[in-house]
């Protein structure tokens, strides 16, 4: 749990270095979530980029277009019930 939380704290550090810097952010991150925070609900959006963030570090998703990547099969419950949570996440701000 606290390298979890800890991963999370690194990412969303990164992530908001990022977003107030001059970097260009990559495709799938645009595409999924914008260029940046919404003026409204700006906090749940950084959650939701730092959870899909985690998704990619952890599962190593390196796909340049799609946020998740493929969906996993099904020897992998838990990435599948992730998969799928943050797959209705990113509708919210798709």
């Amino acid at each position: 749990m606290r390298a979890n939380m800890k991963l999370r704290l690194r990412l969303r550090s990164r992530l908001s270095d990022a977003l107030s810097g001059a970097e260009l952010l990559p495709v799938w991150f645009v595409t999924a979530l914008g260029p940046m925070a919404p003026s409204r609900n700006a906090s749940d959006w950084m959650d939701a980029a730092t959870d899909v963030l985690a998704y990619r570090v952890t599962h190593q998703v390196n796909d340049p277009v799609v946020a998740l990547g493929a969906p996993p099969d099904g020897r992998a419950p838990r990435r599948a019930a992730w998969h799928e949570e943050l797959t209705r996440e990113l509708r919210r701000w798709g």
